[in-house]
């Protein structure tokens, strides 16, 4: 998952429970009214009903006394919902449709907050009224079923709820629509860096939302400002080379005209020492060029580069060999140019050298390294000596053209890179030389 997909869920993912939650606050907000409303309208009809079971009271020789007949016919009907209790100093009367369930009566008269069990596990809603009657206190209780409202607020609750979240899932998928849209270029800058990392672009598209200008603007800038650096270490690293050659080829032509004839072996030793001195500066400013990295501007192109490459080699050695390029070359490559070609072109100039008739180059790019593979059909070398023609400058042949350091700086150049170097037989006689140079992950 990408960054800018994953905050693109995250958004999505925040703005559904902002939602959520507020609403099914306001759903629960809504049920409780719900039912308080309905809890004072049902206190009015209970407090009615203890008025028509007062009324089937009357004073008797004995006290008062309960006329049944006069009742409403739910009270007399078995578990019907609706019941009473009417206590009075002499005796104690209870619906009939309580059936063997006793109805505790509310310490407080009107309506009570709590609800209390019932037959067949109703839930009963009561109420509380004082009366007098011929001077005696009566206290009458009714009580009525309130499970079918529970129920329905439950259904109303589970209706509201699902209907809600069935809301809020439209209203995401729009939303992430909507957010997809807005991110879209957030993508293009993304896509763009990716570009600009691989070397296909130097600078970025200014040509973006408002809100992203500054930000172009600002990585458009240090882009400008590093190259600029870049540019002159580079520049500065070659004026140090050239000004350290000239002295070297000055003292090194002195060595083999006058010190020659002076003293041979002073002459040798000497030309041996500066030799050495030239190679480690070289290979000193090679170093430092491959920690200067590469940008945008002097990427390794294969398809561009090495075809100029092998027409430079092929003018130089002007010999009747067959270079084969096996597969297709990569596109730009995040390793720094001129390294490359001194890579490539010190591996070729060696297979030139010792190949009979075919040279074979190979550049595969895997998902994190470049293998070089350069293949020639000459002497090749033995397993014995392999190790050793790595060793700052040895040959194994001094009548071959060359100061022998080819390899050498290779090996030096590819362990600066974090790389590695290896030699083998070709099956067909020869020697194949491979090289390879990790390359930073593809990444999403």
């Amino acid at each position: 998952m990408t960054p800018v997909n994953s905050m693109g869920r995250q958004l999505g993912m925040s703005l559904f429970i902002s939602l959520l939650v507020p609403g099914v606050l306001a759903g629960q907000t809504a049920i409780w009214w719900l039912d308080q409303r309905q809890r004072a309208t049902l206190a009015t009809n209970l407090r009615q009903e203890t008025v028509s079971v007062l009324a089937a009271l009357s004073p008797g020789a004995n006290g008062v006394r309960l006329e049944r007949q006069a009742l409403d016919p739910a009270y007399r009907r078995p578990l019907s919902g609706r019941y009473f209790l009417v206590i009075t100093p002499q005796a104690r009367w209870r619906s009939r449709s309580l059936w063997d369930t006793q109805l505790e009566a509310p310490l407080q008269e009107g309506l009570s907050a709590t609800l209390v069990e019932g037959p067949r596990k109703q839930k009963l809603l009561r109420y509380r009224a004082h009366y007098q009657m011929d001077g005696q206190l009566i206290i009458v209780v009714v009580a009525q079923d309130y499970a079918p409202q529970l129920e329905d607020f439950t259904r109303l609750k589970t209706g509201g709820l699902v209907a809600w979240i069935l809301l809020l899932a439209v209203l995401a998928a729009v939303q992430q629509g909507l957010i997809r849209r807005g991110l879209r270029p957030l993508r293009q800058v993304r896509r763009q860096l990716k570009q600009f990392r691989q070397g296909q672009r130097t600078t970025l598209d200014k040509n973006v939302v408002r809100e992203l200008k500054p930000l172009v603007e600002e990585v458009n800038r240090l882009q400008e400002d590093t190259e600029r650096q870049l540019r002159r270490s580079r520049h500065a690293l070659g004026d140090l080379g050239h000004g350290l050659k000239t002295p070297l080829a000055v003292m090194k032509n002195q060595c083999r005209t006058q010190l020659l004839a002076l003293s041979p072996v002073l002459a040798d030793s000497l030309n041996k020492q500066l030799s050495q001195i030239e190679a480690n500066i070289k290979r000193a400013l090679g170093r430092a060029r491959i920690a200067a990295g590469a940008t945008p501007a002097n990427r390794f192109t294969p398809a561009e580069d090495v075809p100029l490459l092998v027409h430079t080699l092929e003018r130089a050695h002007d010999r009747d060999l067959n270079l084969k390029i096996e597969g297709s070359l990569p596109p730009a490559l995040p390793l720094e140019r001129e390294d490359m070609l001194e890579i490539l072109g010190n591996l070729l100039d060696n297979a030139y050298k010792w190949a009979h008739q075919t040279v074979i180059l190979s550049l595969q790019r895997q998902s994190a390294a470049l293998i070089i593979s350069v293949t020639d059909d000459g002497p090749g070398i033995a397993p014995s000596q392999r190790q050793a023609v790595l060793a700052r400058g040895q040959r194994l042949d001094q009548q071959v053209p060359g100061h022998g350091l080819g390899l050498d700086i290779v090996n030096d150049m590819v362990e600066a890179y974090g790389g590695e170097l290896s030699l083998d037989g070709n099956p067909g006689g020869g020697l194949q030389v491979q090289v390879r140079l990790p390359l930073p992950p593809p990444r999403g």
